[in-house]
């Protein structure tokens, strides 16, 4: 008999104790196992669960209020081998009775390769699965894709998947995706040239996939997530962002045109002309794999302008308030939901159309690359919630159904529904509307409806609002005439280098690095004469670079070594040197009867977990003849940085997940602690990766057993699926010291 879903949901609802509980100032809301905190005010209840999805990943509404979700078959195997075997689908969830729950599911598409985000855009739903952006159309209105094509390839697909997250929607109706994972991809711009490249990278095109470009670069493995302020600033999500100091690894960052991010990787870095190093990262939130980020654009939750992210390994969302600091941010962050129970993974988090969250928790299936869940446990399914206030009141037709969509009126951007001022702005975007959008009352909208006409009238509508209107308005207008690269503007854009707001004489560095007249130089130098901020002195040395007349430069000038150096970076070839891919290991293949015996001597173990002292296990730990922990590993400023820093390893693993890990260390190999084996004709080396630079790799046995080998010498590579770390503690530390340890650990957060 086939599962009835409103009565899976009812279960999921009923469990909940009575109204949410307020708790040392924050709400408690339990709902089947797991228990929720909340702030104040806030509660939570499932919408949506097995069977009606099973394991959501992203998710993306259509205008008509369906909820589109990739939703994972619980395949976990490597990407390059989902590419050729694809298992993982696409829902189409409708509420059809207007509860808020979600009550009726169709598979939209199935055999999708691993799903890194999804987007619905005027009736077709695009899914990033790399290599690949898939574009999916319904063309008999069945609610079931007749069509998918290849909106874009970007040719590689590493072992994680990591070279595509998105595609994202921006307020200037460009589709932006992320690349990572350091495979090199050789693409067409838009501008005719050919980018070819490493490094992580944030790329944008129009609808139509014309005018594709490079926004920023990075020395990080996985940018993932995007979210845009109304105005067009973006910020960014992923891992390994910052690995400098003990604690730090993942992270937000401000994504500003043309900036440089992440680790220092040379390899990846060298071949692009960069303003003088890294930028900083907005937000530092060491191991907690971030993954959906979002900008709420309605206040009824209170929370709008704030930037809201699923922290996969923390099970949490998290709260980032943003502070205008110079031209850039700072952040305060805090937790907005969490959950208690270890298998809830939120992967992303999105508003409704009437202010509402829904998070999509995928549950536990997921280890690919993923340091906390490297047991993969498919059986355990995910859900969606909703998160509102505690005294919400549903709008009326909040998506505006009842609006005449035929005729719609500039007076639609005023709405207080933001769903409403989305679509109106895509609506109002022909040129018989440019009058009356220069009389809108509401011109932030107004402005991105401008930007997506085409043609001079509407260009001078916004060079109109360069110089006057609010800080949004003008920052929106400047985004556009950066895009179009207007040189009708450039007048405007230099008064602006002028102007208090830190933030506007960026951005209007920013569209006249991009617009190109060599007019601009003088100004430009004048302004970057100033003191300055990091992230305005990049703004106005990369505008110096795109101009490219670095003669008219004062030779003194602060600024003129660094656009000289860029010049020269541009038209040198860095990284002459190439060595071949590093393979994956093939898997090992464990006999039925080790496995039965690991599980069981793992089960023996967790008895003595309940009793650890943390005290002793401090001691312990501290003890390098007894535990050697210090030897490879480091905690806050004690011990070596060989082996993953444990500084917040109690936030992201189990007590159950440090134990496999100390006694069995080769079943749970964390994120770049793999051992690579380099075959030369001189023999074979293995060791950690150290660094992977311009022209040699640098591998290490051990803390200060540094080799360099030279890439030309290289003739193979494999990652191995054997730690470093030997598999003796169990029998060299007794029972209760292994306790003891992982009780200490535990507390690390």
């Amino acid at each position: 008999m086939k599962p009835n879903p409103s009565l899976l949901l009812a279960g999921l609802l009923l469990s909940a104790s009575g109204f949410p509980l307020p708790a040392e100032g924050a709400e408690k809301v339990t709902l089947a196992q797991h228990t929720f905190s909340l702030p104040e005010g806030y509660t939570l209840k499932a919408v949506a669960a097995a069977p009606l999805v099973d394991r959501p990943i992203h998710m993306c509404f259509d205008e008509e209020g369906a909820l589109y979700v990739t939703d994972s078959s619980g395949d976990s195997r490597k990407a390059p081998v989902q590419v050729k075997d694809p298992t993982h689908r696409i829902l189409r969830l409708v509420d059809r009775d207007g509860d808020g729950v979600f009550d009726h599911s169709t598979v939209y598409a199935e055999n999708v390769p691993f799903p890194e985000g999804i987007l619905v855009y005027k009736g077709d739903v695009y899914t990033g699965a790399p290599p690949h952006i898939w574009k999916f159309t319904d063309k008999d209105g069945d609610h079931v894709a007749d069509e998918r094509v290849s909106w874009f390839n970007g040719g590689s697909v590493d072992g994680c998947g990591n070279d595509l997250h998105g595609p994202y929607l921006a307020p200037d109706g460009c589709f932006y995706w992320t690349k990572g994972g350091f495979q090199e991809q050789s693409l067409r711009l838009g501008d005719g040239q050919r980018h070819t490249g490493r490094a992580a990278h944030i790329f944008r095109a129009r609808p139509d996939g014309s005018e594709m470009e490079v926004v920023i670069t990075g020395g990080m493995n996985n940018p993932v997530g995007l979210a845009f302020s109304e105005s067009g600033e973006r910020f960014l999500s992923g891992t390994f962002f910052d690995l400098s100091k003990p604690g730090r690894r993942d992270g937000i960052l401000h994504a500003v045109y043309g900036g440089m991010y992440g680790r220092k990787n040379d390899r990846v870095l060298a071949q692009h002309p960069h303003t003088g190093g890294l930028l900083p990262i907005l937000a530092q939130m060491g191991p907690a794999a971030p993954s959906g980020i979002l900008m709420p654009r309605s206040n009824a939750l209170g929370i709008k302008d704030a930037l809201l992210c699923a922290d996969f390994n923390l099970r949490r969302i998290s709260r980032h308030k943003l502070t205008r600091s110079g031209s850039s941010y700072t952040v305060e962050t805090d937790s907005f939901l969490e959950s208690d129970q270890t298998d809830f993974h939120p992967t992303d988090v999105i508003e409704d159309a009437d202010g509402s969250l829904l998070v999509a928790d995928t549950g536990s299936w997921y280890h690919i690359c993923c340091p906390t869940s490297k047991s993969s446990k498919p059986q355990i399914l995910g859900a969606i919630y909703r998160i509102q206030k505690t005294d919400a009141t549903a709008p009326k037709d909040p998506r505006g159904f009842k609006l005449d969509w035929k005729k719609p009126d500039v007076s639609y951007l005023s709405d207080k529904r933001q769903v409403v001022v989305s679509r109106a702005i895509e609506a109002l975007a022909k040129e018989e509307n440019i009058q009356a959008l220069r009389a809108a009352k509401s011109q932030l909208p107004a402005v991105w409806s401008l930007h997506r006409i085409s043609g001079t009238t509407a260009r001078k509508a916004i060079r109109e609002r360069i110089i006057k209107g609010s800080s949004d308005v003008r920052a929106a207008a400047i985004h556009s005439a950066g895009l179009w690269r207007d040189s009708g503007a450039v007048s405007q854009l230099t008064e602006t280098l002028e102007a208090d707001d830190a933030q506007l004489r960026r951005l209007a560095a920013m569209a006249l690095g991009r617009i190109g007249d060599k007019t601009a130089v003088k100004a430009l130098t004048e302004a970057g004469a100033k003191e300055l901020d990091p992230f305005l002195k990049h703004a106005i040395t990369y505008a110096l670079f795109e101009i490219g007349d670095s003669g008219n430069i004062p030779e003194d000038h602060p600024l003129g070594k660094q656009v000289r150096v860029m010049e020269k970076m541009a038209l040198s070839d860095p990284a002459p040197h190439s060595r071949p891919e590093i393979q994956l290991a093939e898997p090992i293949e464990v006999p039925p009867e080790q496995q039965a015996r690991q599980k069981a001597r793992l089960k023996e173990l967790s008895k003595y977990l309940s009793k650890g002292d943390p005290e002793r296990g401090k001691e312990l730990y501290g003890n390098i003849a007894k535990s050697m922990c210090t030897l490879c590993h480091q905690k806050g400023e004690q011990g070596a940085h060989f082996g993953p820093d444990l500084t917040k390893i109690g936030a992201v693993r189990t007590k159950r997940d440090l134990l496999e890990a100390i006694v069995y260390p080769s079943a749970t190999i964390a994120r770049y602690y793999e051992m690579v084996k380099v075959r030369t004709e001189k023999g074979t080396t293995a060791g950690l990766i150290l660094k992977d630079g311009v022209d040699k790799l640098i591998l290490a046995a051990g803390p200060g057993a540094e080799q360099p080998i030279p890439l030309e010498e290289i003739k193979e590579a494999t990652y191995s699926n054997i730690s470093l770390m030997p598999q003796v503690f169990d029998g060299f530390l007794k029972p209760e010291e292994i306790a003891d340890l992982i009780a200490y650990l535990s507390q690390a957060k």
